[in-house]
């Protein structure tokens, strides 16, 4: 095919009409065709992770070194969020997209990371020895998001992925890029609602009453101005 005739099949694209299909469930690759169908989850809980400072832990430890904090690491992640209901559909580097629906998403969703700051701390105190500390931020985001198939045609599954488009991704994302040590948690407006009204209290309030999050406003690239809370809680799990 030539360089024109290719160019004419891409612009295609953005002339082409879609059918928007909505989905209770976290769709999957094979859920999805190349034809012209887009997925719809429209009351989605977009939970994104990201590690700190990945290039230090390779520049003070070794290679060797580096690869096994990476994989507990990511061990953990996958752990909490599954062992609260959580998807997972992407990791790319040191970031890792999942999603909750259903039951009480939000407080699932919470939950999974106030687990995974209980985990990263245990992971810690066993690193091995002259290897920087792990460190990340969880951003979540709520609310509608469209998923759809991209890549190339074919059998070859490594050329294709889903993309997952809407304001709670971009959201979640600007989120995990404030939080770090201590505020490794950071949430919107729509999920702190969300969990008043899952009515968890162990999540909202801790024992005296008052709210473990802390109120603030961000300018975020997505949409402007923005309420948001962050924590610096955890789930007791280990002594």
């Amino acid at each position: 095919m030539s360089h024109a005739n290719n160019l004419e099949t891409i612009k295609s694209y953005l002339n082409d009409s879609y059918t928007r299909e909505e989905t209770r469930g976290v769709p999957k690759r094979s859920d999805l065709t190349f034809g012209n169908t887009i997925k719809s989850m429209p009351h989605a809980v977009v939970f994104y992770v990201d590690m700190r400072d990945s290039r230090r832990i390779l520049h003070k430890a070794s290679a060797f070194k580096s690869v096994k904090v990476h994989r507990a690491f990511s061990q953990a992640v996958v752990y909490c969020v599954e062992n609260r209901g959580g998807h997972f559909r992407s990791f790319n580097g040191d970031g890792a997209l999942a999603f909750f629906v259903g039951t009480n998403p939000a407080s699932r969703a919470v939950k999974a990371a106030m687990d995974l700051v209980a985990y990263v701390d245990a992971i810690n105190k066993s690193k091995p020895e002259k290897t920087p500390e792990l460190d990340f931020g969880v951003g979540i985001g709520q609310g509608k998001v469209d998923v759809a198939k991209s890549g190339k045609r074919g059998d070859d599954a490594t050329k294709q992925d889903l993309i997952w488009i809407g304001i709670p991704v971009y959201v979640a994302v600007e989120l995990s890029d404030l939080a770090r040590n201590p505020n490794r948690i950071w949430i919107s407006s729509a999920v702190r609602k969300s969990l008043d009204e899952e009515n968890h209290l162990g999540v909202v309030n801790n024992s005296d009453g008052k709210s473990m999050w802390t109120q603030t406003k961000k300018n975020l690239k997505s949409v402007g101005d923005y309420d948001v809370r962050y924590t610096n809680y955890r789930t007791v799990l280990f002594k």
